[in-house]
């Protein structure tokens, strides 16, 4: 109960960041703040709220999505406000026009962290019928080597803590998962095999974790990238954890970001400082679909399964993250995500669009601008879903590339279109070159996949023939000079931009699906989808 309580606490704690971005909320809030004032029977204003949260949504009644007030069908754009005062938390839903304003409940949060207590699970893994809970996130999952933490771990013939122990692992020993979790009297247990046998181990449980992922080698101190180094390109380290194929830098190369997988649903920030590469774990609620780290900001954008939008700070040496910003943005999963170069901007893609434009919204992006809080432009003109975007190095312009075969260029701040290229294939992956003057396409099934254009005319470049057509994700260097492609057969290939020549190539075991380069220009990031992101680069003095 005490935790549940903590927990639905710091929720309301977090949306008081919502309040640093000044014109946080759009204009609709007073209409709320005006109904709450004639209730309480004095005036209310923003300032006078412990925190506040809001959300814009499509209503499909004139009741605003309430189910306790009747109302008419019909779609309503408008907002949904959370308001804590006096100790409640007030639900309102206000029409875009604030002609409809709907108060839909008042709750106290000590209670309802009381009444709720019961079902407090924090490893999504584990069953609702699990008993013994709640559970430690698992910070391992199948085909992953951990090894034990302290000085042995137990294999056990079942996975209860007073079955028959097969044998003692040793500290120094390698354990590989087999399958699992199962979820019994407040322990996570795995099937492993460890030195030829097979039996279960407790990856937490009392709350304390008794395993870990296989720690990687510590970093060494790296030249940077350049096409003359590049085939002496190593792997420096993996990381693995139980977390996504997903990752992004923080703009000065000290924090690598990477959303946690279900079981461990957040964000896993490792500190390139520390000798020792195990990460700080964030919990952040929902499933995570895109992530991006802001530019020059401790922050970072999950764009989530639900279409929802949430921007949180964090801090590598703290594990409480603070939600800034929570946006209704799309209907379904979050497709693309790209920040402006400055951080003021976002763009977001998804199936639709919530906005009240009159565009087409089905395959539309949104450009948000982030100290307003507001939707600056919609990207509408795509038949398919949108599976990349970039802005241009100047913030100008945005770039998408969608299912439908077509690459379009847009004005970032109007949402004009200004030109399109058909390309022959679904488009997989794309990226603006840091100079502004290239922009890399990947088309998924093609024998000739990867093409470069011309930014500002979107003239063919070059094409190059790659080893393997499943491209999934591409990134230019820092200084334009490299072009790296990834693909979803553990291929991994390195260009010269300017000469259209393959550098180097790389094999992992199993799928790619991000791939970028550190803005220090010092490290190739490539993640997988066997639970490892893996660091390339060169060792100073080797090349």
């Amino acid at each position: 109960m005490r935790k549940a309580l903590s927990k639905l606490l710091a929720m309301f704690l977090m949306m008081a960041g919502a309040q640093s971005l000044g014109q946080g909320a759009p204009a609709q809030i007073k209409a709320a703040l005006l109904d709450l004032s004639a209730r309480l029977g004095y005036g209310i204003g923003v300032d006078d709220l412990a925190q506040w949260r809001w959300q814009q949504a499509t209503f499909t009644d004139s009741a605003l999505g309430c189910p306790a007030v009747a109302g008419s069908g019909g779609e309503t754009v408008g907002y949904s406000f959370q308001l804590a005062y006096g100790g409640f938390v007030y639900d309102y839903r206000v029409a875009s026009d604030s002609a409809t304003v709907v108060l839909c409940s008042q709750t106290d949060p000590l209670a309802a962290a009381v009444h709720g207590s019961q079902a407090a699970y924090s490893n999504s893994l584990c069953p609702d019928s699990a008993t013994g809970g709640p559970y430690l996130p698992s910070r391992v999952n199948v085909g992953m080597e951990a090894q034990p933490l302290g000085a042995s771990l137990d294999l056990r013939e079942q996975p209860a803590p007073d079955a028959r122990i097969l044998r003692s692992i040793p500290a120094d020993a390698l354990v590989r998962i087999a399958s699992g979790p199962e979820c019994a009297g407040g322990f996570v247990w795995w099937l492993a095999q460890a030195r030829g046998q097979t039996g279960y181990i407790a990856e937490a449980g009392a709350n304390r974790y008794l395993v870990e992922p296989q720690p990687p080698n510590p970093l060494p101190s790296r030249d940077a990238l350049s096409p003359q180094l590049t085939p002496f390109l190593r792997e420096l380290a993996r990381l693995r954890g139980n977390f996504l194929p997903k990752h992004s830098w923080s703009s000065d190369s000290l924090t690598l970001a990477v959303p946690g997988a279900p079981g461990s649903d957040g964000l896993w920030l490792y500190d390139l400082r520390d000798a020792v590469l195990r990460p700080e774990r964030l919990a952040v609620d929902g499933q995570l679909a895109s992530l991006a780290v802001r530019p020059g900001a401790a922050q970072a954008v999950f764009g989530e399964v639900d279409g929802t939008l949430s921007l949180w700070g964090f801090n590598a040496a703290s594990s409480a993250p603070s939600e800034l910003l929570y946006l209704n943005a799309h209907g379904g999963a979050v497709s693309a995500l790209a920040f402006s170069p400055d951080g003021s901007r976002l763009v977001s893609a998804g199936p639709f669009a919530y906005t009240n434009l009159a565009v087409q919204r089905d395959f539309a992006a949104i450009v948000w601008d982030l100290p307003s809080v507001a939707q600056q432009a919609v990207l509408s003109g795509h038949t398919g879903m949108i599976r990349a975007l970039a802005f241009s190095p100047d913030g100008a312009r945005v770039v998408s590339g969608a299912d439908d075969g077509m690459l379009r260029f847009w004005d970032a701040t109007s949402g004009a279109a200004q030109a399109s290229v058909a390309v022959d294939a679904p488009i997989a992956a794309l990226d603006y070159s840091p100079d502004g003057r290239l922009v890399a396409v990947a088309a998924a099934r093609s024998a000739e996949n990867l093409l470069l254009l011309d930014a500002q005319t979107g003239a063919q470049v070059a094409s190059y023939p790659l080893p393997t057509s499943g491209v999934a994700t591409l990134d230019f260097s820092p200084d334009s000079r490299l072009l790296a492609v990834g693909a979803a057969q553990g291929v991994f290939t390195i260009w010269d931009s300017a000469r259209h020549s393959q550098l180097t190539s790389g094999q992992t075991e199993a799928g790619i699906h991000a791939i970028s380069f550190s803005p220090d220009n010092t490290l190739l990031a490539v993640s997988s989808d066997n639970y490892a992101l893996r660091l390339y680069g060169v060792s100073q003095g080797s090349g």
